[in-house]
């Protein structure tokens, strides 16, 4: 996130996207510009970029890092061309205004897979000192911010030795100081030595209407792949490049857009509807009873082909009107084959093979009755072994607890059957743990499901 200035939308002097969003703020020192003044030479621009002393990245547009020199020539060489060829930063002849955006990388979306998505651990240096709990705190309620099928994860034991060489966290952040930002972050397609959220120490003096809460909604929304906002046609102004695919209709209020860029968010940065709907858009919806659709879809091969990969409305209807039929998977905490299999009642009244009417039963009757649905998860064990679920819920308010795992149990590791403990499972192979982390519990449930079953892998002492 860039210092604020007394411009409309010309950021501070020594970061390197000032250097191209001059024109549309009246000046003209852009590469490869038009107007009389001489463009720049790679060379030229690239002693003119700022550079982070400890890191070795550039920075663009405030609070973007490009980790190395030949990503930089690119992005000068990108815009060059465009500028040569008299685009308007203001007015992208290349994209038009159609459906938050999302960071390109490799020809596709810049963006965490399912196993990933749902564990995003980081720490928190304690070289940030008395200013540590603050960060703590404004991380804690930015990451819950994004309240979507992602999750953030501090990694607090971690804190001690927070920093690029950890490859125990997914990030690091940590503080920094004299920078021409408050902070900046980093894309999915980031290395590891540069994923890093660094903050810089004016963040913890004036910078109102903002909050350290607010400036870290911004950062982590970068975290996850999206773009700033305000690089779309429809901004007038701040362009930065085409290398990004829309999932929303334009936000001037995003927490993605820069106030400074025609943005309309005067106050604090705060996720809009929209914001949150491109969040969905791209991660997917929260799971429901019976169907995580971001699961469904990453199963089946033959559904990615008929929707994309990130259809999630589609791979819920086909759900509803095929896959329950065809006994097909379709979350962790509900497996219909399983359900209908477990059960000698449901066998004698719907058939053997009566997955339809197995699903509907789950929904109708299941769940209140606190049946086991899954290998990994049996509400009614899962209730009755966690005392402060009881003393929260009461002790047969099974929907409840479902809804619990679903949000919150899952992620904190809690036993959700009696057959199997995630504790024990990624404890007891360490190579899960060296794939996935040693914490993230949902792709341990996954590998459970998808393979560790299969594999005569135990799943409890």
């Amino acid at each position: 996130m860039h210092r604020k200035t007394q411009h409309t939308c010309t950021l501070t002097a020594t970061s390197l996207f000032a250097l191209l969003i001059l024109a549309a703020c009246g000046g003209s020192s852009a590469p490869g510009s038009s107007s009389n003044a001489a463009p720049l030479t790679f060379e030229q621009f690239k002693a003119q970029a700022y550079r982070e002393p400890d890191t070795g990245v550039y920075i663009v547009d405030g609070d973007t890092a490009l980790e190395s020199e030949k990503q930089l020539r690119a992005f000068y060489e990108k815009h060059s061309a465009e500028w040569a060829a008299g685009v308007d930063p203001g007015s992208d002849l290349e994209t038009t205004s159609a459906p938050l955006i999302v960071n390109l990388a490799n020809g596709g979306d810049d963006r965490w897979g399912y196993t990933q998505q749902q564990n995003l651990t980081y720490c928190v240096s304690t070289t940030f000192g008395t200013n540590y709990a603050a960060v703590v705190s404004a991380l804690a309620q930015a990451g819950a911010a994004w309240n979507g099928d992602v999750h953030f994860q501090h990694l607090a034991d971690q804190d001690g030795s927070c920093g690029p060489a950890s490859t125990t966290v997914i990030f690091d952040v940590r503080p920094i100081s004299g920078q021409p930002y408050i902070a900046r972050s980093f894309f999915p397609s980031t290395g590891r030595s540069n994923r890093n959220v660094l903050i810089d120490s004016s963040a913890f003096g004036n910078i109102a209407p903002w909050t350290l809460p607010g400036v870290l909604r911004h950062e982590l929304g970068h975290t996850l792949g999206f773009r700033h906002e305000h690089t779309r046609p429809e901004s007038g102004t701040c362009f930065e490049d085409n290398n990004w695919r829309a999932l929303t209709n334009y936000d001037s209020a995003s927490v993605m857009h820069y106030p400074q860029c025609n943005g309309t968010n005067r106050g604090d940065l705060v996720l809009t509807d929209r914001d949150l709907t491109g969040l969905q858009i791209l991660y997917g919806p929260r799971p429901s009873s019976d169907i995580d659709p971001v699961y469904y879809l990453s199963l089946y091969g033959d559904l990615q082909a008929a929707f994309g990969s990130s259809n999630w409305t589609a791979a819920a209807t086909h759900w509803s009107t095929n896959g329950a039929a065809e006994g097909r998977s379709s979350s962790l905490h509900f497996d219909v084959r399983y359900y209908l299999s477990h059960y000698g009642d449901l066998q004698a009244a719907f058939g053997p093979a009566n997955w339809a009417a197995a699903r509907n039963h789950w929904l109708s009757n299941g769940i209140s009755e606190g049946r086991a649905s899954s290998p990994v998860f049996d509400v009614g064990y899962y209730l009755s072994i966690h005392g402060d679920l009881q003393a929260a819920f009461g002790s047969t308010n099974y929907a409840a607890a479902l809804q619990h795992w679903l949000s919150t149990g899952l992620y904190e590791c809690r036993r959700s059957s009696p057959t199997f403990d995630v504790r024990y499972y990624l404890a007891s192979n360490p190579d899960l743990q060296a794939a996935f982390g040693a914490s993230n519990c949902p792709a341990a449930y996954w590998h459970y499901v998808q393979y560790g079953m299969s594999e005569g892998r135990r799943g409890a002492p």
